[in-house]
């Protein structure tokens, strides 16, 4: 016990020694920690912002809706056609709807109608815009952010109600400055009533374009497919799987399914919704991955041009100390005592730097953060710890290959010589 806690204090004291001479020279230390400040607070400002950014655009992808469909999409009747099987079966019917609900582990399932473009008139304006026949609930289940009114219920789809939800721009162009809901609109001659308004979808960070939201308008899907489709016909039906169920294992219940009702007939496609945001976070995945990889290579670079600096200041050092390195062998210090302290003045210059430099970084992230604001963006950005332990550890590292070759040469001088130099 006594051994260890007279090891402990011969530590600390090496420590103190070698931070008195690093205080000794304060602008020497200071340009030396420099280039150990800039690489650690780079790397651990930029990977921690990378990570914030792609766990931001991850939110944004993922806020589209529905990370657990498959879309069953119509392809009938098929001008190819070329068999009799396929002209047999023209397409998605409604009752192809019905039997999907019936699969095991399906949560529910949507019919989709498009109505394509309708000339839409207003009391200020008349204009062409694409519609939608659209499942009750279907607009809050894609996350689109209703800012007045209602959502497509129930008993709007049950009743072939004529109501519509508007696009925020559509509302512009047909109401002005007056307020949309409970008024009229005329859609190919047909009136129906104002029920609620949609706006665009903002993302944070992914590079998506939603502004489409905004300028379409959202009716019943019994309503369209009554108007715009043959009897029995829609356009698509939107699968989603219960929470415990396995997506791949749905998706080929429900191609089968399909396939049985159809005869084998290819007059439907499925579309994976949950395949299409992997791929996209994948993609993500790469670029940040890339971005994370150059970062790290800079910050290595810029570290080591840091040790390269701790290497020249210490061999200036050991020939400024030449006199007092010799009077320390003359009253007793062996090689192995001066080749300490040189390596303790690397060592605490590194960790000095390395300290430093995260906290510089972590400023950075905070100052991201409030530059965000003042442009209107939240950004939550948290620090990335595997960074900051690479860029201690690195720093580390790099003082204690740049003190080596100092720390022996001043330990292999020659007493006598030594204090002859002095």
């Amino acid at each position: 016990m006594a051994d260890r806690q007279g090891r402990f204090d011969a530590a600390v004291e090496l420590f103190g020694d070698a931070a008195r001479e690093i205080l000794a020279h304060p602008l020497r230390s200071l340009l030396t920690l420099s280039g150990i400040v800039f690489g650690a607070a780079s790397l651990v400002s930029m990977t921690s912002i990378a990570v914030g950014m792609k766990e931001m655009a991850y939110r944004d992808i993922e806020s589209i809706g529905f990370p657990r469909s498959v879309g069953v999409e119509d392809r009938g009747p098929r001008g190819d056609a070329t068999t009799a099987l396929d002209l047999r079966h023209p397409g998605l019917r409604i009752n192809d709807a019905a039997a999907l609900r019936q699969l095991p582990g399906v949560e529910s399932v949507m019919e989709h109608v498009w109505g394509g473009n309708m000339l839409v008139a207003g009391p200020v304006g008349r204009r062409g815009y694409p519609v939608e026949g659209v499942a009750a609930g279907y607009l809050q289940a894609r996350n689109y952010r209703i800012v007045a009114g209602r959502d497509i219920r129930p008993l709007d789809v049950i009743n072939v109600s004529r109501v519509a939800v508007l696009g925020a721009e559509v509302v512009d162009a047909l109401f002005g400055t007056s307020p949309p809901l409970g008024q009229m609109i005329t859609v190919n001659g047909v009136r129906l009533t104002v029920i609620g308004v949609v706006a665009p979808k903002v993302f944070e960070m992914a590079p998506i374009d939603f502004s489409w939201m905004a300028q379409r308008m959202y009716v019943p899907w019994t309503w369209a497919q009554r108007y715009y489709r043959p009897p029995g016909r829609i356009d698509r039906a939107l699968v989603t799987a219960d929470p415990g169920t396995d997506l791949g294992q749905l998706i080929r219940r429900t191609d089968v399914l399909m396939r049985q009702r159809h005869d084998g007939a290819t007059d439907f496609y499925l579309e994976n919704e949950a395949a299409g945001v992997l791929s996209t976070l994948a993609m993500a995945d790469r670029v940040l991955g890339g971005w994370n990889g150059v970062m790290y290579v800079i910050a290595i670079i810029t570290i080591l041009v840091g040790g390269i600096g701790l290497f020249s200041v210490l061999l200036i050092s050991v020939r400024e100390r030449v006199r007092e390195i010799g009077i320390m062998k003359a009253l007793g210090a062996t090689d192995g005592d001066i080749s300490r302290l040189f390596m303790a003045e690397s060592l605490t210059l590194a960790f000095v730097g390395a300290v430093v430099g995260i906290g510089a970084g972590s400023g950075l992230i905070t100052l991201t953060k409030w530059i965000g604001v003042q442009f209107g963006k939240q950004f939550v950005i948290s620090m990335h710890w595997p960074g900051a332990v690479f860029a201690f550890g690195f720093a580390i590292a790099v003082g204690v290959v740049f003190g080596w070759y100092p720390a022996r040469r001043a330990a292999g001088l020659d007493p006598v010589t030594a204090i002859g130099g002095g």
